[in-house]
């Protein structure tokens, strides 16, 4: 579900999964970090500024992790493209939708725990709930362009 598409990067909202609240993707079709223009980097810039701006209004996210790493194209032999993933984490409990949401592992790296099906975090929103996290966060996403 695209949250925002710009001049080269577009925004996509996971709707797969919001094991973080306004967990997001940002993509752009290049091949390597390199081939990012000046340009490239100041939209993506932008981009990570608002979506930081958008879950602290709407979720009270206290902090970010931003990463690129690249790898599952490498080792899946698909052909690589850019992208960020947009985490954002939370210290104190959020309230949503009737369900209480915390970030079980705040503080740490949010992949240490993916692979333990015992430890990681777990999802707690329906398919329809996530719908609606999509639809707050669309509605409040303004790049004032």
């Amino acid at each position: 579900m695209v949250l925002f598409k710009g001049k080269t990067w577009e925004v996509i909202f996971g709707d797969w999964c919001q094991e973080f609240i306004g967990y997001s993707i940002i993509s752009c079709n290049k091949e390597s970090l390199s081939d990012l223009t000046d340009d490239d980097w100041i939209e993506l810039g932008k981009l990570e500024k608002e979506l930081e701006r958008v879950c602290k209004m709407l979720f009270n996210a206290t902090m970010f992790n931003f990463s690129c790493l690249m790898n599952n194209a490498y080792r899946d032999n698909e052909n690589p493209h850019v992208h960020f993933h947009f985490v954002p984490r939370y210290k104190n409990e959020v309230n949503l939708f009737n369900k209480k949401y915390a970030d079980k592992h705040f503080g740490y790296n949010f992949w240490k725990w993916s692979l333990s099906k015992f430890k990681r975090q777990k999802d707690i929103f329906t398919k329809e709930e996530r719908i609606k996290i999509y639809e707050m966060m669309k509605g409040e996403f303004n790049l004032g362009e």
